[in-house]
């Protein structure tokens, strides 16, 4: 990716589109991240540099409400994403003209882009049907799974979802939920939730198999469901991020 291309920033991350007609389809609910990585030498620099351009954009009335994380788990530890959501696809173009109009891209060239070493830059579709997560949704830490669907499994793994996501929401599953799939890449859904706190990760005293057990009517459904869902996937990982609000104000 060009360094140089536009990058909106300040305050995850990710399908597959299914092509209907248009009059069929519900308007879709998109997320954006821009993922950066600073120089190995020019972390600090970086972080002070992306925080003046947070305040520049906040100047020039940025619409949008862009939030930062950074990881807190593996070995790369100094990326930060910078994430945005609840738009739809003509916003986009909406937005292109604001970023054309006020040139925030000219601060970002100026004090941020010779600190980066490298860009990264994703879309998703939220699945707000079955997600759970609303606006008033305080939270410190986001941990985020990531699923690879296998060839063929999508129509399942949709039915199965839902399965899930309604049994969480009848039965008043403690946590608040976000599913989304990745716009570009093969096949790459991702469930995230949020955390108040290291505390709030602690599993409840109701483990959700029990829950599903109780929604289906059965352990062995519960059981057969849970095996069902495993086989969708090649591959499932797992990552924890912070919320950087010292980046934003």
């Amino acid at each position: 990716m060009n360094k140089k291309i536009f990058l909106p920033l300040l305050t995850s991350l990710l399908g597959f589109i299914l092509v209907v007609p248009a009059s069929l389809a519900e308007p879709q609910v998109l997320a954006e991240s821009f993922v950066f990585t600073p120089k190995t030498d020019k972390v600090e620099e970086f972080e002070k540099a992306l925080k003046k351009h947070a305040k520049h954009r906040n100047e020039l009335e940025d619409p949008w409400k862009w939030r930062m994380y950074s990881p807190v788990l593996g070995d790369d530890l100094d990326k930060i994403a910078v994430r945005t959501f609840g738009f739809g696809w003509a916003d986009k173009d909406t937005y292109r003209e604001w970023s054309m109009k006020k040139n925030p891209q000219k601060h970002w060239n100026k004090n941020v882009d010779k600190y980066v070493a490298n860009y990264a830059h994703y879309m998703s579709v939220i699945d707000k049907e079955n997600s759970h997560w609303g606006p008033d949704v305080e939270y410190k830490y986001v941990g985020v799974t990531t699923y690879k669907i296998k060839m063929g499994h999508r129509s399942a793994v949709n039915e199965d979802k839902k399965i899930m996501s309604e049994a969480a929401k009848a039965n008043n599953w403690p946590f608040n939920w976000e599913w989304s799939e990745a716009v570009s890449g093969s096949g790459v859904l991702m469930l995230a939730v949020p955390y108040k706190n290291w505390a709030s990760m602690e599993p409840g005293e109701t483990k959700f198999a029990e829950v599903l057990a109780k929604h289906l009517g059965s352990e062995d459904k519960a059981k057969e469901m849970f095996e069902r869902w495993s086989s969708h996937f090649e591959s499932v990982g797992y990552d924890l991020y912070a919320l950087r609000d010292d980046l934003m104000n």
